[in-house]
């Protein structure tokens, strides 16, 4: 089996997909990479492929957390960048 089907074949499948805490953790991450980041809640839906409840769960979670914000237009953004 050559590279590329063996990095196929690892690609996360519905059954296999990371748990919740792990993206979370992802997300996170991501945004304290990019300072500056903010996206209104449909890119970020979009960035992360969720759905509209999904989305509004883990944003929620994160700005629960401490991890992000949102400013008063409705961006969401990494805790210190949304001032």
């Amino acid at each position: 089996m050559g590279a590329v089907s063996r990095a196929i074949a690892r690609q996360p499948t519905p059954a296999s997909a990371p748990p919740r805490d792990h993206l979370l953790r992802i997300i996170a991450s991501e945004y304290r990479e990019m300072p500056g980041m903010r996206l209104t809640l449909v890119q970020f839906g979009r960035l992360w492929n969720l759905t509209a409840t999904e989305c509004e769960e883990i944003v929620r979670e994160l700005i629960e957390r401490g991890e992000l914000s949102e400013d008063d237009e409705g961006r969401i953004g990494g805790r210190c960048d949304v001032m």
